[in-house]
């Protein structure tokens, strides 16, 4: 019975140094909050930039691995209009001090995916990846709302050339 109480003591002085005292939690609770707070701009700006550096990865991929020619063509006829728009957003970016954060991990699996696709039967592959990247990003594009001119120029672009994708993509199959 005596072991009984001293376990339960135990037990009871363990619980107690585990738990964090009140400065602590007073301490951890100020430095959560000095958490940047991120504009609605720099979100959808890395955003963008992430797809378009997907877009032109995707593209160099395709065009090397793509066997349909009039395919091939269509990607590398589109691949500097894309890499330009790349480096418009940076710019944008770096001008109004966002931090740019690269390719998502979504992103950079789907890439991963295109890169070691056997190249047997790769269109398909491609073309299917490409649909549904597109289609994702259609319509995060038309769910935000952007205030600054420039971002919502770039955002009008960057939409125009997406929905031209799209139009080519599904016609093509």
């Amino acid at each position: 019975m005596k072991t009984n109480y001293l376990l339960l003591l135990c037990a009871i002085f363990l619980m107690s140094c585990n738990n964090q005292s009140t400065t602590e939690k007073s301490v951890s609770a100020t430095t959560s909050k000095k958490t940047k707070k991120v504009s609605p701009e720099s979100v959808f700006t890395n955003e963008q930039i992430s797809n378009l550096e997907y877009q032109v990865e995707a593209f160099k991929i395709g065009s090397e691995k793509v066997v349909n020619a009039e395919l091939k063509k269509y990607l590398n006829e589109n691949l500097p209009e894309l890499k330009e728009l790349l480096s418009e957003y940076k710019s944008t970016a770096i001008s109004n001090n966002i931090e740019i954060n690269g390719i998502s991990n979504e992103n950079q699996e789907s890439l991963y995916k295109l890169a070691i696709a056997d190249t047997k039967g790769f269109d398909n592959v491609f073309i299917m990846y490409y649909k549904q990247f597109l289609g994702k990003t259609i319509n995060e594009i038309a769910a935000h709302q952007i205030e600054n001119e420039h971002f919502n120029a770039l955002k009008n672009k960057y939409g125009n050339i997406l929905y031209a994708h799209k139009l080519y993509f599904d016609v093509l199959k």
